[in-house]
């Protein structure tokens, strides 16, 4: 099997919705299984500034993620798509995803080629261009 496991960077961007109904395609195509990441940005510790204010919207964020990575595991479940989804804190999104890629072994990743940042660099997003250039496996930016 060519494809045996799947990693889905997701962020809530039509990108990234996109991304992970080409991944479920490919998916039900291969038997894959599927495993669905959510970054979870947080500011360096040494800025006090935002620590209250933003453990209080952390904590907010993390129910609406959690909310939205079930909805897509039911979606791949009700299509016998093996799935698993997780909410990883981290400093750096890119680091992040491409480390869990690296380390859980990932055949493809699949991910949105621009997600919720507020800006546009040049045609592709900072972060799909950041998993690119360091990511072991094959990837399939989807627009």
């Amino acid at each position: 099997m060519i494809f045996s496991h799947i990693f889905v960077p997701y962020d809530g961007s039509i990108h990234s919705k996109n991304a992970f109904h080409t991944a479920l395609e490919i998916a039900i195509k291969f038997g894959s299984k599927i495993t669905i990441s959510t970054c979870l940005f947080r500011p360096p510790e040494e800025e006090p500034f935002y620590l209250s204010e933003d453990a209080k919207s952390m904590d907010l964020l993390k129910d609406n993620v959690t909310k939205e990575l079930n909805r897509l595991q039911e979606i791949a479940t009700a299509n016998n798509i093996q799935v698993e989804a997780h909410a990883i804190a981290c400093n750096s999104v890119v680091e992040a995803l491409v480390t869990f890629a690296n380390v859980h072994k990932v055949d493809l990743i699949v991910m949105g080629t621009r997600g919720k940042t507020g800006f546009r660099p040049l045609l592709l997003g900072s972060v799909s261009v950041g998993v690119t250039q360091h990511a072991e496996c094959p990837i399939l930016l989807i627009k």
